[in-house]
């Protein structure tokens, strides 16, 4: 991480100096923000599903009942949680269709269209863009203009019209090439479930916990390969099935240290969060790392690298947390405390806390 690399504002929740004045001292403008609710265009890859970027799209509208929403997506699809948009828009419609285009025929089409398509609409207080979403930033007016990594690189090309890049986690400030402003932005974090189902796949009485897809080296399969070596309780892994058929190691399909549970739901899922001995996440990097932050809600111990959600400073004192590189644990000394969940302050990652950070960066805008 680049610690020289400033990140607006310094602490986002210190309090005003004076009534009209933001977290840096900016005179507030006098806007209807307040009165009337934010008005807010989220861009998404996918609607829907179970994934940490589609989690992200849900949690964001959840955390904001009361504000005008507008989602712009490639597709939308069921599963997972999603509520609370006034409008979803499928990419392909003429409001948004073309709008990044900006070289030969279409890219002139746009230079033409797109200013119209800006003025058609009223102007949006937030355009939260995550790095999968559909770039149509030319077609609409934002005072303010976001671009969320979600884990992924981001170049100052890409950053060029944002006026931030909004950093899921401390971390994530190695995500972003120099030049773009950044600022801090954790998403609102609710619980797996309103509810706790056990699972149809039968799992052992003590079991460790971890979940996640094995599409690529940056999971880290090969520390999970690692832990089993030595670890001293079985490690039930859920994913989706797509996952086992396609990217799991033949050593690790019938592991005897191992259960499988795939596809498992939201319910299902905290019921073997809440218990299992620890949560283990095997993963090299993170943007936030949603499995974690399940862990941290739902699980007496968390095992993971430094990443994510844990380099918030909040995360630091947080009880039941083992941070390991290596994953060469000596599993005699881990902390036990099956069935009692530590008081963790997760306030730093709270839907209003998301919302007045939100509201902090429309009200310093020119």
């Amino acid at each position: 991480m680049d610690a020289e690399r400033p990140i607006w504002p310094a602490s986002i929740d210190a309090a005003p100096a004076s009534p009209g004045a933001t977290p840096l001292g900016i005179v507030r403008r006098v806007n209807a923000t307040k009165d009337r609710g934010l008005r807010v265009l989220v861009s998404a890859g996918t609607v829907g599903g179970p994934g940490g970027a589609q989690r992200a799209v849900a949690s964001i509208l959840r955390a904001l009942p009361e504000d005008s929403v507008d989602v712009v997506a490639r597709r939308q699809i069921s599963g997972g949680q999603m509520s609370g948009a006034r409008r979803v828009w499928d990419s392909r419609h003429w409001r948004w269709i073309g709008s990044k285009s900006a070289s030969g025929v279409n890219g002139a089409v746009a230079r033409i269209v797109n200013p119209a398509r800006a003025q058609l609409f009223p102007e949006y207080d937030v355009h939260v863009r995550l790095y999968q979403g559909v770039n149509v930033n030319r077609a609409v007016r934002a005072k303010v203009r976001l671009l969320v990594p979600s884990g992924n690189q981001v170049t100052a090309d890409d950053a060029h019209g944002y006026d931030f890049v909004a950093l899921q986690a401390p971390d994530n400030v190695g995500l972003v090439d120099a030049g773009p402003r950044l600022t801090l932005l954790p998403p609102p974090l609710y619980p797996l479930s309103d509810r706790a189902d056990q699972p149809g796949t039968p799992v052992p009485s003590e079991f460790c916990l971890t979940a996640f897809n094995p599409y690529g080296a940056i999971k880290g399969v090969d520390d999970l390969e690692r832990a089993l070596e030595g670890a001293s309780l079985p490690i039930v892994w859920c994913h989706t099935n797509r996952g086992i058929d396609t990217h799991v190691p033949p050593a690790l399909r019938e592991h005897p240290m191992l259960v499988h549970v795939p596809d498992p739901t939201p319910a299902e899922l905290r019921w073997l969060y809440e218990r299992c001995a620890a949560y283990l996440c095997f993963s090299k990097s993170e943007g936030f790392g949603w499995s974690i932050a399940d862990g941290l809600r739902h699980a007496p111990v968390v095992v993971s690298r430094d990443i994510g959600i844990l380099t918030h400073p909040e995360a630091r004192s947080l009880s039941g947390v083992v941070r390991t590189e290596t994953w060469d644990l000596d599993w005699s000394v881990m902390p036990t405390a099956r069935g009692n969940l530590p008081d963790r302050d997760l306030s730093f990652q709270a839907p209003e806390t998301f919302r007045r950070n939100l509201m902090a960066l429309v009200e310093s805008a020119p």
